[in-house]
């Protein structure tokens, strides 16, 4: 029986049906586990009829009784239909409360898949912030929509990119906003969440946690702000004097000039930014996010809804394919423990 990857389908009219059409094509001839897609089904005939597309797809299950039933007949690659957009109003690129609907469906049928054992990993595409509040949910990322399906709480994301494991201490939010949150306590807390996840075979236990600074250093070596000897580096005296084998502040052209070369296990950053920069610059067809915390493995794909390209034929394949192979090589290998 193969082990399945359930994919999420995302923004209906951003690129991630584009994306998974063509990664799943890719992989139809080579690929040794099973796919489960999750997403509308008009929206996704109607893609790869417009971009010439033959979807490999063998299998449309309507229901979890359906899915078994096609997973004990070992098809390899499954549709699992969750929504039902109207398609005479659709257009790529244009998000709508239907929209944003249908990624939130997506996305909890996919969780469901997983949560009773028809799947062995979830694979999350970018959705819309503004599509889901035009649908009225609390909830404006894929992050929250975990939370609150999986009904956990303290989920932690990190960056991989190549031999870089990237920790923000903050994501998504305005400088300013970010700029509070750097705190002696915030980072001590971040340290130790990040230590107590090297007990899984992910990290490199032998290797420390480098800190990047959050001010840039003058020609003399200097910070050039004061949150560094006033909140960075009393915070990493306090990890290393309970045992936590960190190293930092360090500049970010210092950092990750070794961090690529796999010198740490872990990377934290004080603004997410920075590591989806060194992440874009140093392997942008191999980058993912990871999520721990969650009772299963859930890797995502990077980057926004993709609203400008949808439709164009221009999605981007190489990093969904990465990323399937990865859920597969990581879940097989049970890498989370």
């Amino acid at each position: 029986m193969y082990r399945y990857i359930v994919l999420s389908m995302g923004e209906a009219s951003g690129t991630s049906p584009e994306m998974i059409l063509k990664a799943t094509k890719a992989l139809s001839d080579t690929f040794s586990g099973g796919v489960i897609v999750t997403g509308d089904e008009g929206v996704f005939s109607h893609t790869a009829a417009d971009l010439s597309i033959d979807p490999c797809f063998s299998y449309i299950a309507e229901n979890e009784d359906d899915l078994r039933t096609a997973e004990d007949n070992d098809v390899k690659f499954i549709f699992y239909r969750s929504s039902s957009i109207d398609m005479s109003a659709f257009q790529y690129g244009k998000v709508s409360a239907e929209t944003g609907k249908a990624s939130f469906e997506a996305l909890r049928d996919a969780v469901s898949i997983i949560q009773n054992g028809l799947g062995s990993s979830l694979l999350t595409s970018p959705v819309s912030s503004k599509a889901l509040e035009l649908a009225g949910y609390p909830e404006r990322s894929v992050f929250s929509l975990l939370s609150r399906f999986a009904s956990s709480a303290r989920l932690v994301n990190m960056i991989v990119a190549g031999k870089m494991n990237i920790f923000g201490l903050t994501h998504r939010r305005a400088l300013a906003d970010a700029l509070s949150s750097v705190t002696k306590e915030n980072i001590i807390e971040a340290l130790v969440t990040i230590d107590s996840l090297k007990v899984s075979r992910f990290f490199d236990k032998d290797k420390p946690i480098a800190v990047c600074s959050l001010n840039p250093a003058d020609r003399d070596g200097e910070w050039t702000g004061r949150e560094e000897a006033d909140v960075l580096i009393p915070a990493i005296e306090v990890a290393k004097r309970i045992g936590i084998d960190v190293v930092g502040p360090l500049s970010a052209e210092v950092l990750f000039r070794h961090a690529v070369k796999g010198e740490y296990s872990a990377v934290l950053v004080m603004t997410a930014t920075i590591g989806y920069a060194a992440s874009a610059a140093s392997s942008p067809d191999e980058s993912y996010m990871l999520t721990w915390g969650l009772p299963f493995l859930r890797l995502g794909i990077i980057g926004d809804a993709g609203l400008e390209c949808a439709g164009k034929g221009m999605a981007p394949i190489k990093p969904m394919v990465t990323a399937v192979l990865e859920a597969l090589r990581l879940s097989d290998r049970n890498f989370m423990v």
